[in-house]
């Protein structure tokens, strides 16, 4: 039933359900279209009796927009789900030495097969971190049906900012920054791995930024004491020398300055205080929390709380949600932020209204897309999704997060030889 964007007949498609995150929950429902326009959305009596439209019978599956994966890694999905065996910076190295031994096609293929996963998932819009100073994701993204943002990933520290930071100008200067619906963006890695001058870099170039933050205990040794795995990690890459130094300070609060130049992405955030979300709330810092990578890892642990998406989205931060890579996913044969609603609904009992604002409007307002064309709202719709909820588990958006269904395209992102 998937249908081209270029259809531009009427058609009426009644569900069980019609759900999205800006007040339409109709059960049953009726989604008006008109090709990847949305004329009406709601119950039967609300959207009324259309003569000239064709009928579809969506019985049994409730429609919901598109989803939006605010943090990928889309150059990983070679490697299949494993047991973490927890240890975190081993981890990284063994994922750095991959992608030093990858090759262009090796980067070109990584990047589709996980495009490939995320149209399976349902996904639209994707903010990918591109791997390392290379071209070949961002362009393997903007040839794909999927929009969003590929943020190009530096590394920094001491004698080696002023290059990356040269860099950084150099790429923001030769390379379009919005093509086919894909913006370029810049992912100084990591505090740890990155000086300030680089952050600052990025940011003045005026493209989009994200960073990986506040990610694990080891980040937090490192900033306040340039102690423990994350130094001796740097060491062994390379990355350290005799002008590094740390701030001696929590991630967060070092990025401070950072954070106040314009709002940026900031991804994890799993070991915070209650001081860290006044100032992620206060800079208009948009959040990216990927529940299922955070418990891959076992973060938060230690003793610290649990993770604070709940009390960010309460003081009025932008929270999305991210996959992260397909190792740390459940889901081989996709990679879907609809998956992760699922868990925080199974973990957490998370208000089910919340987790799907988190997997669709936060996330497109995260990458700086109207949230408007991922709701069932007059207008363009990035993409429509149906999942079945005949199973048993009920109607709605709680059947939805109930099942463990993969959703089917009703309208699927728009190709680029659609003129998208």
């Amino acid at each position: 039933m998937l249908q081209p964007p270029e259809q531009t007949g009427l058609r009426r498609l009644e569900a069980d359900a019609v759900v999205d995150a800006a007040g339409v929950e109709a059960a049953p429902g009726v989604l008006l279209l008109r090709g990847d326009t949305v004329v009406a959305a709601g119950s039967p009596a609300e959207v009324g009796v259309v003569a000239e439209a064709g009928v579809e019978s969506w019985a049994g599956s409730t429609l919901l927009p598109a989803m939006v994966n605010a943090h990928a890694h889309l150059d990983l999905s070679s490697i299949a789900p494993r047991p973490f065996e927890g240890d975190f910076d081993a981890w990284l190295l063994t994922i750095g030495n991959m992608r030093r031994a990858q090759q262009a096609e090796d980067r070109r293929r990584d990047v589709q097969l996980g495009v490939e996963l995320s149209l399976a998932g349902g996904t639209a819009l994707i903010g990918d971190i591109a791997g390392h100073g290379h071209l070949e994701p961002l362009e393997t993204l903007r040839a794909s049906p999927l929009q969003g943002d590929a943020f190009i990933e530096y590394f920094g520290l001491g004698t080696n900012e002023a290059p990356v930071a040269r860099a950084m100008q150099a790429l923001a200067d030769s390379v379009p920054c919005d093509e086919a619906g894909v913006r370029l963006g810049l992912s100084p890695h990591a505090p740890y791995s990155c000086g300030l001058s680089v952050y600052a870099a990025a940011l003045a170039t005026g493209l989009p930024v994200a960073t990986h933050l506040a990610e694990s205990l080891e980040e937090e040794q490192m900033l306040a004491t340039a102690t423990g795995p994350m130094r001796e990690l740097c060491e062994r890459l390379g990355a350290w020398n005799d002008e590094a130094s740390m701030p001696g300070l929590h991630p967060v609060a070092a990025m401070e300055s950072m954070l106040s130049i314009r709002p940026s992405i900031a991804v994890h955030l799993n070991y915070i205080e209650d001081e860290h979300v006044e100032l992620l709330a206060s800079t208009g810092t948009r959040v990216v929390y990927c529940p299922r990578a955070s418990d891959y890892f076992g973060h938060p642990h230690a003793g610290r709380s649990e993770h604070r998406y709940r009390q960010l989205v309460e003081a009025g931060v932008c929270v999305a949600l991210g996959t992260d890579s397909l190792q740390c996913l459940d889901t081989p044969d996709r990679i879907s932020t609809l998956d992760e609603m699922r868990h925080l609904w199974v973990r957490d009992g998370a208000d089910p209204r919340m987790l799907l604002a988190m997997a669709t409007t936060h996330g497109a307002m995260a990458l700086d897309r109207d949230p408007s064309c991922v709701t069932f709202q007059p207008g363009p719709v990035a993409g429509v999704i149906a999942v079945d909820t005949s199973s048993g588990h009920g109607t709605g958006l709680a059947g939805v997060l109930s099942s463990r269904e993969a959703p089917r395209w009703v309208i699927a992102p728009r190709q680029v030889a659609a003129g998208r």
